[in-house]
């Protein structure tokens, strides 16, 4: 969803040195509330100790490329599904969102799981806890209690798939007899928000929190009632990395019509328009990659990086812990006015800074792909296939670089209408129809053993069933959900494979 954290990923994703995890969470972090070291860690009052914008400038373009890019053009893959949680009445449809932390709710149900998988270790107690696996991935919570699986770095996009739907099992085992439904939508359809509060008490959440709601309504809903699948790739060495970078981000209004799953409000995607109302400064897509005006990633990101507000301001004493921060008050403006309360920001405050951007397609030496709505086991193959095949592919990502082209300038328009219409929207459709051709014949010339055959299989079935007439997900699953919320929940819940 949203991640704020350090970087994880030196070949792949998120905060270790050694690759370790194939995705980041929505907005936790396994580092505790108060920042903690030593005093150049901290913001300072004397300007000649703080960063310059050419700095800031230099070290965010610094973090867009691995430092020693050896992986191959077809590179790694890391996932990271979210869940909500459900607690069923008699009917089978649900009665509530089940709690983070009262008795009987989700992290009991972790300390079951914990105890009859060793791979699953409370690795930091919270809050929120974080729980590690054995091959590097773990396991997070989000602000309404949703459960995130961060993969390990995988080679193949069928070790990732593998994993997903192993960890998966294992939730399940501990889920399942207690009634719940670990369910995989784009929004929560059967909760009122009011019912949801938010349950990570970390001052960094408050402080977001309280940041996101002096922008608007948008931050709750966010935060609290949807769930996201991400999909992060390499960027690949500079010969490939623009064109890489230029695809994701135009293909991400696409990814977010075809893969819609959160119908309320009258939206394809709820999830997506949230996103969109949420704080323009640090999500959709950077202006000069728009403008089309500058080539390399990195100096459009980090002008991406300076015009966005900061969220939040660290400190040591208690009571700064974490610190909202304030709309219209650019990183820029800290660097070149400094704040009143919170002095002039260092290196490091710019490193936190980027953890709290969250556009369609971040930069963090590798692609973090954001765009699409959570889908169910059956269809999380298809979003997988979809990406590998355009950007791992030399053939395909020159047409669809090619096809999307012409979308540049348009890419904001078109990201509001996958959000409210969906595949439904004849221009999206139309480019969607060609693009999901070079997405599968891409992934089709990938490596043998890349994918699994059965995740190809059910990239061609999700072409046919969705995308060849126009139809979302989320069509598909407001119409069951208007008959009874029993099949609705039905249609996302995770299920094992036997099942």
């Amino acid at each position: 969803m949203m991640p704020i954290r350090p970087r994880r990923w030196e070949a792949g994703v998120r905060e270790s040195v050694a690759p370790r995890c194939g995705a980041l969470s929505c907005c936790g972090s396994s580092a505790p509330g108060r920042r903690r070291g030593p005093p150049e860690a901290m913001p300072t009052p004397d300007r000649r100790e703080a960063v310059s914008v050419e700095q800031a400038r230099e070290r965010i373009a610094s973090t867009v490329y691995r430092p020693d890019e050896t992986a191959p053009c077809c590179g790694q893959v890391g996932l990271e599904p979210e869940f909500l949680l459900f607690q069923l009445g008699a009917d089978g449809a649900p009665s509530g969102r089940v709690p983070l932390e009262a008795n009987g709710g989700v992290l009991d149900c972790m300390s079951v799981v914990a105890g009859r998988r060793r791979r699953f270790r409370r690795a930091y107690g919270g809050p929120p806890p974080v729980y590690t696996l054995g091959d590097g991935g773990r396991i997070t919570f989000e602000p309404g209690a949703q459960v995130e699986h961060s993969t390990a770095i995988h080679a193949t996009a069928a070790a990732a798939m593998a994993d997903v739907e192993q960890t998966a099992d294992a939730l399940l085992e501990a889920f399942d007899p207690a009634g719940f439904a670990l369910c995989a939508s784009g929004i929560d359809l059967w909760s009122g928000l009011e019912g949801v509060p938010q349950q990570l008490r970390a001052p960094r959440y408050r402080a977001m929190a309280a940041y996101l709601a002096n922008r608007g309504p948008q931050g709750a809903v966010m935060m609290r009632h949807t769930a996201s699948l991400q999909v992060n790739l390499d960027l690949g060495p500079p010969e490939v990395a623009a064109a890489r970078w230029c695809v994701a981000n135009l293909a991400s209004p696409l990814a977010a019509a075809c893969f819609a799953s959160s119908p309320l409000d009258g939206a394809a995607s709820r999830r997506a328009q949230a996103w969109q109302g949420l704080d323009p400064t640090r999500t959709g897509f950077p202006s000069l990659f728009l403008e089309g005006t500058e080539d390399d990633p990195g100096r459009q990101y980090a002008e991406f990086a300076l015009e966005a507000d900061p969220l939040l301001f660290l400190g040591y004493e208690a009571d700064e812990a974490a610190v909202p921060g304030q709309p219209g008050f650019r990183l820029r403006d800290w660097i070149e006015q400094g704040h009143a309360r919170h002095g002039y920001p260092r290196l490091s405050d710019v490193d936190y800074h980027l953890t709290t951007l969250f556009p369609e397609v971040r930069l963090r030496g590798f692609l973090e792909l954001r765009a699409a709505d959570a889908v169910p086991r059956r269809w999380r193959g298809a979003l997988v296939v979809f990406w590998t095949g355009l950007l791992y592919d030399a053939e395909s990502l020159d047409g669809a670089g090619e096809l999307l082209g012409e979308l540049r300038a348009a890419l904001p328009a078109c990201w509001a209408a996958a959000a409210s219409e969906g595949l439904a929207d004849p221009r999206l459709r139309a480019v969607a129809i060609d693009l999901w051709e070079l997405a599968l014949a891409g992934a089709e010339r990938l490596p043998a053993g890349f994918h699994r055959a059965r995740d190809l299989r059910c990239a061609r079935e999700f072409r046919e069933r969705f995308v060849a007439g126009g139809v979302s997900p989320s069509v598909e699953l407001a119409a069951l959900h208007a008959e009874h919320p029993a099949l609705s929940v039905e249609w996302g819940r995770e299920r094992t494979a036997g099942d």
